[in-house]
C-alpha cells in the first residue's frame, strides 16, 4: 500500500519507507513456513479404536467441563477411567458389556455431582426441588447399575468355571479295532444261537 505524502513529509523518506515495507513483506512471504500437511484420513478400524479408547473419556470431560474447565483434559479423564475400571476388576477379559457398565457408573457419579453443585447454587425453591428429584433418580439408577454389574460379572465367572468338557476321541485305528471286535463277538453269538436251534430241533425229532 503506497504511503501518502503529507504537507510536510519528505518525498525521499516516503519512497525509502515504502521500499523497505515492500522488502520486509517479500522477506516474510519467502521465509514463511509452509502450511502443515493435512492429517491423513483415519481408517474405519482406527476410528473404531478411538471410539473404544477415547470416547468415554471425552464424555466425562464434557460432563464436567462447565465446572472444572480446562483443569482436567481428555487425556486426564482417560487415565482416571482406565484406573477406575482396573479397580473394578474390569480388564479387557471382562468383556465389552461389563466395561460399558463400569463407564456408565463413572458417568452417573459425576453427573450426580454436577447436579449437586447446581442445586446448591439455586435460589428458587422450585429449581432446588427439580434438581433434588433428578439427583435422587440418578442415584437410584447408579445403585441398580452397580448391582447389575456385580451380577453380570459373577455370572460370567460361573459360566467360565463350568465350561463344558470336551472328551477326546480315540484314534481312528482304535475305533476300527473296536468295531471289528464287536462284529466278531456278534458273529460268534449268532453261530451259537444257530447251533442251539439245531440241537433243540433234533431233540424234538426224537421225542
Amino acid at each position: 500500500m503506497p504511503l501518502k505524502a503529507g504537507p510536510t513529509a519528505d518525498p525521499e523518506y516516503l519512497r525509502a519507507t515504502e521500499k523497505g515495507l515492500r522488502e520486509d513483506e517479500a522477506f516474510l512471504v519467502a521465509h514463511e513456513p509452509p502450511p502443515a500437511p493435512a492429517a491423513p484420513a483415519l481408517s474405519a478400524a482406527e476410528q473404531a479404536r478411538r471410539l473404544r479408547e477415547v470416547a468415554p473419556a471425552a464424555f466425562l470431560y464434557g460432563t464436567t467441563a462447565a465446572i472444572l474447565g480446562e483443569a482436567v483434559d481428555v487425556e486426564g479423564w482417560k487415565a482416571y477411567l482406565d484406573d477406575f475400571l482396573k479397580q473394578l476388576g474390569l480388564t479387557a477379559a471382562a468383556g465389552p458389556v461389563a466395561r460399558m457398565m463400569g463407564v456408565q457408573l463413572a458417568l452417573c457419579h459425576f453427573a450426580v455431582a454436577r447436579l449437586h453443585v447446581r442445586a446448591a447454587t439455586r435460589t428458587s425453591p422450585a429449581e432446588v426441588v427439580a434438581y433434588s428429584g433428578a439427583i435422587a433418580h440418578l442415584q437410584a439408577e447408579f445403585r441398580r447399575t452397580a448391582i447389575a454389574l456385580q451380577a453380570y460379572v459373577a455370572g460370567s465367572a460361573r459360566r467360565t468355571a463350568v465350561a463344558p468338557r470336551t472328551s477326546a476321541r480315540p484314534p481312528s485305528a482304535v475305533q476300527h479295532a473296536r468295531r471289528a471286535k464287536k462284529a466278531q463277538r456278534a458273529k460268534v453269538a449268532n453261530n451259537g444261537n444257530r447251533i442251539k436251534g439245531r440241537v433243540r430241533g433234533r431233540k424234538h425229532a426224537f421225542a
